[in-house]
């Protein structure tokens, strides 16, 4: 039987970043607000310290930081008339476990979207017309959002300035300028912080665009360039290129997450209540079953609880989400055969692929110096920057050289027809290990 405790305004589902920004930005009002996070609570100090957050088997291949699938199963199939099976490791959708969620072990990529994805049908329609958008394919389901990047962009910039974002501006109020991205959509000002210094496999990548008379840029990068001080008073230091960011935590203070850009200005407001080791079963709903008022969940002592409250924010991995709708019977769940139902539609992951450069023994790349986020880029093939009427699909993707790190376990390239084992792998690991670039 669960507990019914006293009734607050709002509750969260989950506090990550959206979790806790949205927890932060409804505190200012004065309403009495409950976050709810399913994992323990953890800050840099004493959690995310070297030399135990540079455990590379610890945390990029056993994913310490990650939602654990012995307690939770998550299945997956790739076609619909395939049997469901459950996934034992993560390699695609990394869902954080514990305070801070995914925020905590991202890359820190940090783009913003293009005025067309916003109506990316309508946008679509106009140029190409509906015979082209019908011959790519039923299984294309493109809409627009309903609101518009011109709404979005006064909170692109604050939301950029809170995390202190480093890069180059391509765009500003219409006007185009030198060294940034020119196929962005307007900024109203320069980024807070200058791009990260660029590692020599950016250069050459730079160097080999400019010279086929694309548009080189650096990526933007929520991995710092210098010591800052964000509107909340919350400082930040300059990434030191550990080659530790990505699925790990960041002890120097210079990555933007929950734990360094808004959870110390949150957990100072009285009317701010933070719940760890707290398991949202799902979310109740009124008589009519159009209403939410609450949450029902279980503590660590596998107590189970009720929640009432106004207004209810689900706030945390998309697939759990998705998973928390489903539990409580909201919405119609997606059906692919059909095309009906919301719940689930549309849900994705990135995809990317790209060459392996093998360059010369007398270029040194040192890989293991590097950040989240440190890449040189083009988008001349991003989106609809380019024709695409004789294609046959739309949408693109940037071009770029982006090394995260050299670590011993998953950093090895070889060329092809290396042995896989033995003496010759070893020798061609060695070979090759500082003198390699990707390209995604």
């Amino acid at each position: 039987m669960a507990k019914l405790l006293k009734p607050v305004d709002v509750v969260t589902i989950g506090v990550g970043l959206t979790g806790s920004l949205a927890a932060l930005e409804l505190a200012e009002t004065g309403l009495k607000i409950v976050g709810l996070e399913r994992g323990a609570p953890r800050d840099t100090v004493p959690d995310f310290q070297s030399p135990q957050i540079h455990d590379e088997l610890r945390y990029a291949i056993r994913k310490a930081l990650m939602q654990n699938n012995a307690k939770v199963a998550v299945t997956f199939r790739n076609k619909s008339d395939e049997t469901a099976l459950p996934i034992r490791r993560w390699e695609s959708f990394l869902p954080g476990q514990g305070l801070g969620g995914s925020f905590v072990h991202w890359n820190g990529q940090s783009f913003r979207a293009q005025v067309a994805d916003f109506i990316y049908r309508t946008h679509h329609l106009e140029r190409y017309g509906k015979k082209f958008l019908d011959a790519c394919g039923p299984e294309l389901t493109i809409q627009d959002w309903g609101v518009t990047y011109e709404e979005l962009e006064p909170h692109y910039d604050r939301f950029e300035y809170l995390l202190g974002v480093s890069g180059k501006a391509g765009n500003i109020q219409g006007k185009i300028q030198p060294g940034g991205n020119p196929f962005e959509a307007p900024r109203s000002r320069e980024y807070p912080n200058p791009p990260l210094k660029e590692p020599y496999f950016g250069a050459i990548f730079r160097k080999g665009a400019e010279k086929l008379g694309y548009h080189p840029y650096p990526q933007p990068s929520s991995n710092l360039s210098r010591p800052y001080t964000n509107p909340l008073g919350l400082k930040l230091e300059a990434c030191v290129f550990c080659g530790f960011c990505e699925r790990f935590a960041c002890e120097h203070y210079a990555k933007a997450s929950p734990q360094t850009v808004i959870l110390p200005a949150l957990l100072q407001k009285p009317n701010y209540e933070l719940r760890t080791n707290c398991e949202v079963l799902r979310i109740t709903l009124d008589s009519t079953g159009k209403k939410a008022t609450g949450v029902t969940y279980v503590d660590a002592a596998g107590q189970e609880y009720e929640q009432p409250a106004e207004l209810v924010l689900i706030c945390a991995f998309p697939i759990n989400n998705v998973r928390t709708l489903l539990l409580s019977g909201i919405g119609k769940p997606y059906d692919p055969k059909t095309g009906e139902g919301v719940v689930g539609r549309n849900y994705s992951y990135q995809t990317t692929g790209g060459p392996t450069v093998f360059l010369d023994e007398s270029i040194n790349i040192n890989p293991f110096m590097s950040s989240g986020a440190p890449g040189t880029m083009i988008d001349d093939f991003g989106g609809d920057n380019f024709d695409h009427k004789d294609l046959g699909f739309i949408g693109g993707q940037y071009v770029g050289s982006i090394m995260t790190n050299g670590r011993p376990i998953e950093f090895h390239p070889t060329p092809p027809g290396t042995p896989k084992w033995g003496l010759e792998w070893k020798r061609a690991v060695t070979r090759h290990y500082n003198h390699t670039i990707f390209i995604q």
